[in-house]
């Protein structure tokens, strides 16, 4: 009889890398975009926090993350994945979180990330991934339409590997997947006790502590 594969669920935001990869990418890319960096001035203050903040715990809509992703638009496929790769090379890289890098498995990984696709499938690329669960960003005629489908809201439907497989994660929103798993990794930056209030003492689990705030 054959052995059924165990695999590994692996996040990517503030997991493999210090940093928010859809917001930082764009942050990087639209630099020059004055109507973006208005966005983000806008969302950053007090008021706009809060406002898309009860918006997401109301109607599960990030409304920041929408309107920004749509500064894509017109931009073409060809474009984006190269300025992806680039972002991972020279933005990325110097980001990586090393107590995670030196324990990922050296196979059997599957993404399971809200990131852009576009971003996930690069950081698939460099670590062996072999499937990739992301939030697809909508391309027509190889031009982008500034849509997406979020990946974050169906998360934990993944079905692939539910009878086996481990997880590395930071996002408590994960927990039910953790608590499915044979084994989790996670990544707490200072909300240790939270996770373990959460957990239902079935699954093995290694705490990564991170002494930071996640911003």
């Amino acid at each position: 009889m054959s052995r059924k594969t165990t695999y590994t669920l692996v996040d990517i935001c503030w997991t493999l890398f210090y940093s928010n990869t859809t917001f930082d990418f764009l942050d990087w890319l639209l630099q020059e975009d004055k109507g973006y960096i208005r966005l983000r001035t806008l969302f950053r203050s007090w008021c706009g926090r809060y406002a898309n903040l009860l918006l997401y715990r109301l109607a599960h809509y990030d409304l920041q993350r929408h309107l920004a992703i749509r500064h894509l638009k017109g931009m073409s496929q060809e474009t984006l994945l190269l300025q992806a790769d680039n972002f991972f090379n020279y933005y990325l890289q110097k980001n990586k979180i090393k107590e995670v890098w030196d324990i990922l498995p050296s196979r059997n990984i599957i993404i399971a990330s809200g990131t852009l696709d576009i971003i996930a499938d690069t950081v698939a690329r460099h670590i062996g991934a072999q499937k990739v669960y992301a939030s697809h960003l909508e391309f027509k005629d190889g031009i982008c339409t500034g849509e997406f489908e979020d990946f974050l809201l169906i998360k934990d439907r993944i079905t692939e590997a539910t009878d086996s497989y481990n997880i590395v994660t930071d996002n408590l929103s994960d927990v039910a997947l953790v608590n499915k798993a044979q084994h989790a990794i996670i990544v707490t930056y200072n909300n240790q006790q939270r996770w373990q209030h959460q957990l239902n003492g079935k699954t093995d689990i290694t705490y990564i502590n991170i002494d930071m705030q996640r911003y």
